[in-house]
């Protein structure tokens, strides 16, 4: 019975095993818990250095075996509440971000003087280009050339700045940010799209310390709206975890007419080993709408600039 109840320790043990028969799950079900399998598979037979699970081995095979039970019984994820008590993400997402967490929680602190970003970025107005960029801890901004040629800093140069809530924070006013779940959700927009803009932003390639982007990542994981892909290659093959949100903006109009509202679907690309954000692409589904990509090729430390 002790045996017994270990296995079933997981939530919605209680729902399945009332369930009993019933119809078999929708495909997006299945592809969700084989999402989470294939997640808790990895993690247990990487080698990944400077990463400690917050949870036991065996705790996490049985996260893996409740997956293959829901398959089999049909049953639907969980959802999870936001604050405001309206569905957030399916419990397949949730737990997904919330293992992000735990792997971003490990990963070594940034204590060099710079920050690097290489970019590539293709959209319909500038076409495909990468970028390279460094900032340091006071916010100044660097640019490399492919060639090489450094651009530093100019009289009167933007200082580089990300949002939360009302406030633009340079890199050492977020390394004053609270890093407990509800202090750090607190400062963000109430509403849950300006609130997972923000928050990807930051995820995207801020120097946000290992216990920040552990934050981050829970804040996101109650924000409404997240939905769980699974296992996807980026544009450029490399091995990662997919999460989408769908969102409605009004595309204002420049002459006579009514504004449009558009319906745009957002996905991250994240790899499970490192809790690094690959890739962002931005899909607008209106008419002749079109997709942004940005394809994060290094976000990382650096020694010097160049």
């Amino acid at each position: 019975m002790t045996e017994r109840s270990d296995l079933l320790d997981f939530p919605g043990a209680d729902e399945l095993i009332s369930a009993g028969a019933v119809v078999p799950p929708a495909p997006e079900v299945v592809a969700a818990a084989q999402a989470a399998v294939a997640s808790a598979a990895r993690r247990d037979t990487a080698v990944v250095p400077l990463r400690t699970p917050t949870v036991p081995r065996r705790r996490r095979l049985l996260v893996a075996a409740a997956a293959v039970a829901a398959i089999a019984a049909g049953a639907v994820a969980y959802p999870v509440l936001d604050l405001g008590g309206t569905p957030a993400a399916t419990a397949s997402a949730a737990q997904f971000l919330d293992d992000m967490a735990a792997v971003a929680a490990h990963a070594p602190a940034a204590k060099a003087p710079y920050w690097k970003v290489r970019m590539e970025t293709v959209n319909q107005d500038d076409g495909n280009a990468t970028t390279t960029t460094y900032f340091d801890r006071a916010g100044r901004i660097w640019t490399v050339d492919a060639n090489g040629t450094v651009h530093g800093p100019g009289k009167g140069s933007k200082t580089k700045k990300w949002p939360v809530g009302k406030k633009w924070l340079t890199w050492p006013a977020l390394d004053k940010l609270p890093t407990g779940q509800k202090a750090l959700t607190a400062l963000f927009p109430g509403d849950a799209e300006s609130r997972r803009h923000q928050v990807t932003a930051l995820l995207e390639d801020s120097p946000a310390s290992p216990e920040l982007r552990a934050a981050l990542f829970r804040v996101l994981a109650d924000t409404s709206g997240v939905k769980l892909i699974g296992d996807v290659k980026d544009s450029k093959g490399r091995q990662g975890v997919a999460f989408e949100i769908r969102w409605s903006t009004i595309g204002f109009s420049t002459g006579p007419g009514k504004d449009v509202k558009y319906r745009m679907t957002d996905r991250y690309i994240v790899d499970p080993d490192t809790g690094l954000l690959l890739e962002t692409t931005h899909k607008n589904h209106g008419k002749g709408g079109s997709s942004d990509r940005y394809t994060w090729l290094e976000v990382g430390p650096a020694e010097r600039v160049g």
